[in-house]
């Protein structure tokens, strides 16, 4: 049997998936199972020992024009699939397998897809992880699954050399440290740059915490003003430096990650490392951590506001900065993520 699944977009999506993607092996164990993913993607789910095969599918990108959609349609009937499980609720993906000559298509239905769709599921009628989100789906389609599963991020042995170089080169090989991812992909989903120096400061000074700032490499500008703006603490800046693969072996070695609600704070619950995930307008009950790792969440969400919100302007005040470094290091007290010296935390800000 050959079974293709069409994932969603994003690097969280991905990993929200994999449960689903174990159920898929779980239930058809001889399977070819290949997955279709933006290129941004692919390095993730090369490590995921659950598929067969990876290809890179992007509708705004590789298969934009009409004449890629036509090759892909003529690549879908040589690989002659037997079933498709459409995560991604685009009718264009949903036309293409039908096209593609698929004959099992299983996925949500809206009202278009329901026609190009041989199993459409009804979309849930109540809030759920997105990791659940999936697995009702693959429910619906008569297999077995596990709800309340949690993913793991998988990396290579080649992630593993690159992130010992990086501790290294740091003077950070043989030390215990805690990890800052500083980016986001939606400016509201930000923590300032101000908190997070803050908080490098407050933990160097408490106990002598060694910081290092994880992003991408358009966040190095604002690592070098965190790293600047710190009066005690001397974070390391490894903005642009990692694959994603190297990322999660970096963070499987730290004592604990901050972030706000991103790929990376994903990747950090799915390498069994304690993360401190900071949320504001997105909803944690939707895209929170799930992955094995322990899962410490502090938001804040204005007065009159509801979640997931998705508007353009921010209320006053805005969304992330309400919650303060002192809010973030008292967290990390209680939940023992680090041996701070100090048995009491002021929570007034600086």
């Amino acid at each position: 049997m050959k079974i293709l699944i069409f994932t969603k977009n994003w690097l969280g999506d991905i990993l929200f998936e994999i449960p689903a993607i174990q159920a898929l092996r779980e239930n058809f164990p001889d399977a070819e199972i290949t997955a279709l993913a933006p290129a941004r993607c692919r390095p993730i789910l090369e490590a995921v020992p659950f598929l067969n095969r990876i290809r890179v599918f992007d509708e705004r990108e590789s298969e934009r024009s009409l004449l890629a959609k036509i090759r892909f349609v003529a690549w879908l009937r040589r690989e002659k699939f037997d079933k498709a499980f459409l995560f991604h609720r685009s009718f264009t993906r949903a036309f293409l397998a039908l096209l593609g000559g698929i004959p099992e298509r299983i996925g949500y239905e809206t009202s278009k897809r329901r026609k190009v769709l041989t199993t459409a599921v009804p979309p849930p009628q109540r809030l759920l992880h997105q990791v659940d989100y999936f697995l009702v789906l693959l429910k619906w389609a008569g297999l077995q699954v596990h709800f309340g599963a949690e993913y793991t991020f998988f990396y290579r042995p080649e992630d593993e050399a690159k992130a010992s170089r990086l501790l290294e080169t740091a003077g950070l090989r043989e030390k215990a440290f805690a990890a800052f991812h500083i980016g986001a992909n939606w400016e509201p989903k930000k923590w300032s740059r101000d908190h997070f120096s803050r908080l490098a400061d407050l933990l160097a000074e408490d106990s002598s915490c060694p910081v290092v700032l994880t992003g991408a490499e358009k966040d190095e500008a604002g690592a070098q003003e965190i790293i600047t703006h710190s009066r005690s603490a001397h974070p390391i800046s490894f903005c642009g430096k990692t694959s994603l693969g190297a990322l999660g072996a970096l963070y499987e070695k730290a004592a604990f990650v901050v972030s706000s609600d991103s790929g990376p704070l994903h990747i950090a619950s799915g390498v069994n490392t304690p993360v401190v995930a900071l949320f504001g307008p997105t909803c944690p009950v939707l895209t929170g951590p799930r992955g094995t790792g322990k899962k410490v969440i502090l938001q804040f969400v204005p007065e009159g506001y509801s979640i997931p919100w998705k508007g353009t302007e921010l209320p006053p005040g805005g969304w992330m900065d309400r919650i303060s470094p002192e809010q973030v290091l008292q967290r990390i007290h209680e939940e023992n993520l680090w041996p701070l010296k100090k048995e009491k935390i002021s929570l007034s800000s600086r």
